[in-house]
């Protein structure tokens, strides 16, 4: 199966990458297509094209873009359709010093999910700093899936549950998805305010 990272030459989008390479093959898709195959280079079965090229060969396509380049993804309608997308896409902003959500309603993957009428739509990677992603065991974190339905779900999942340590966890359905993108900033800020590198999401269950 093939998975394509759109802005998988990025920090967040490298990391995805580069452990999802571990068991499926992954283009990494880049506006500058240079950039996308030298990323790739450093993975095994990895290759590097643009963003309709990485979009075309895919099975599941991941958007690790910033909020602010949403508007580009119409573009591709054509080659997702009917496939599997996922939004590890998060509005925030920068103000007085704390991460911030940016969107006065809605979500990015409601809104992509809009530019993207025939494609299924989940959230995931939203809530993992790149920094969990550098090394090649990936500490216990959650991974919130919200989507429409759960054979939608159970397909994201079992792209997340083929990282090793990555627990899918169901949130709900898309309108959920602005929840799991709030987080996101929440995270950020409590890291920066704690003095710890990084913070993300691990849920605790209660036994008995």
């Amino acid at each position: 199966m093939k998975v394509a990272v759109i802005g998988g030459s990025g920090a967040m989008g490298m990391g995805i990458a580069r452990h999802l390479s571990k068991n499926y093959q992954v283009i990494i898709g880049s506006r500058d297509p240079s950039r996308a195959v030298a990323a790739a280079s450093g993975m095994g079965g990895a290759s590097g094209a643009d963003y309709k090229g990485a979009s075309r060969e895919a099975d599941i396509v991941i958007f690790s873009i910033p909020y602010e380049a949403i508007g580009l993804v119409g573009d591709l309608a054509g080659e997702v359709s009917s496939e599997l997308v996922i939004s590890a896409i998060n509005p925030m902003k920068l103000e007085e010093g704390l991460f911030r959500y940016a969107l006065e309603g809605g979500s990015a993957a409601e809104e992509l999910a809009r530019i993207l009428p025939h494609s299924r739509v989940a959230t995931a990677f939203n809530n993992v700093p790149a920094r969990f992603l550098k090394d090649d065991v990936v500490p216990p974190v959650d991974i919130l899936i919200a989507t429409d339905s759960k054979e939608t779900y159970e397909e994201a999942a079992g792209l997340v549950a083929s990282v090793k340590e990555m627990r899918p966890l169901y949130a709900g359905p898309l309108t959920e998805a602005r929840t799991v993108e709030e987080i996101t900033p929440l995270v950020l800020n409590l890291a920066n305010l704690n003095g710890t590198k990084a913070l993300t999401t691990l849920f605790v269950t209660l036994r008995g």
